[in-house]
């Protein structure tokens, strides 16, 4: 046809490219919003959990020999975070004396060393 007018196999692939592309943006749709509930999840079980390490003096963590390695914290401090790489335990606790990092190694159940952060100077 001459005039301009789409044939109907025009019309009908049309008709095929419009609903394709509103299945694909319904799919989208879904991914954001279960990805937008996940985080909701997330954050609501964060903000529901306990602080870690308050009121807590000591830390145990297993070990081979005995079955539990305790460590004993100076006595007002937190434990702020822990850390396990191979065979050796980070312990972040922050106290009144100020801020420590004590590494346990865990096949022998002993301090290997205990970090003083130094604080940083101030710029000039």
């Amino acid at each position: 046809m001459s005039n301009g007018e789409p044939t109907s196999s025009e019309v009908m692939r049309e008709h095929k490219l419009q609903r394709n592309l509103k299945i694909v943006v319904l799919g989208l749709g879904a991914l954001i919003l279960m990805g937008l509930g996940a985080v909701i999840v997330k954050v609501i079980g964060l903000s529901t959990s306990a602080p870690a390490g308050q009121g807590i003096p000591s830390i145990s963590a297993a070990w081979r020999t005995t079955g539990e390695v305790t460590l004993e914290v100076p006595k007002g401090s937190k434990v702020v975070s822990v850390s396990l790489s191979g065979n050796r335990l980070a312990i972040h606790h922050d106290g009144p004396e100020g801020t420590d990092i004590t590494i346990i190694d865990l096949n022998t159940g002993r301090r290997v060393v205990d970090v003083k952060p130094v604080e940083a100077l101030p710029k000039n």
